[in-house]
């Protein structure tokens, strides 16, 4: 088993607004605010890192409006805005910039819902319940802001991904969120013991 980091990140709008990032190592989540493109990729480009998941669209719809995955997200009551709504669409287009960028250093990336992923996982859209099911599973974090909150929980959701424990919704062509799988629960994090894979 290889020790990885998987870092989670909670993307804002625009540099001016902190973004939350997470890395996980082991079962220790290391979370801080940062703002700017240059700190995101310096952070995400460090050497062990295995996956980055994104809480932000990583692509537009090709008719405006909501994506298949986004519609299937809706359909199952996980509730997502529309790329092009509002403030998403800076959002949005902040998110296709930095993805690209990431996988231009050779890093993989999901796109993720960290609302989604906590309801999910612990039964409740409370992040403070999600917190505590964390330390309960013997997860080490001392997130400072709902962004950092949403950071890990990202994180989460990528090591879930790693073991193979997720559903893609939607398809590669038009947009997917990766997701917690039907039957992940708390008792599934208390068995896990550090993370694994395999690092670029």
């Amino acid at each position: 088993m290889i020790a990885v980091k998987i870092i989670g990140l909670d993307l804002s709008g625009s540099e001016g607004r902190p973004s939350g990032l997470a890395i996980l190592e082991g079962k220790k989540f290391f979370t801080c605010e940062i703002r700017s493109d240059a700190e995101l990729l310096g952070a995400c480009g460090r050497p062990g890192v295995a996956l980055v998941a994104v809480d932000a669209p990583l692509n537009f719809p090709s008719g405006g409006g909501l994506r298949p995955c986004d519609r299937m997200m809706i359909s199952r009551g996980l509730r997502v805005f529309p790329p092009t709504f509002g403030g998403m669409r800076k959002l949005t287009e902040r998110g296709v910039r930095i993805s690209s960028r990431l996988r231009e250093l050779g890093l993989d990336v999901i796109e993720v819902h960290p609302r989604s992923s906590g309801v999910l996982i612990f039964g409740n859209p409370d992040r403070s319940v999600w917190v505590r099911g964390l330390r309960r599973a013997g997860f080490s974090l001392s997130p400072r802001s709902e962004h950092e909150v949403d950071a890990v929980v990202s994180a989460l959701t990528g090591l879930l991904h790693l073991r193979g424990l997720t559903e893609v919704v939607g398809d590669g062509k038009t947009g997917e969120i990766v997701i917690p799988a039907r039957g992940v629960s708390p008792r599934t994090l208390l068995r896990m013991r550090c993370c694994s894979g395999k690092p670029r």
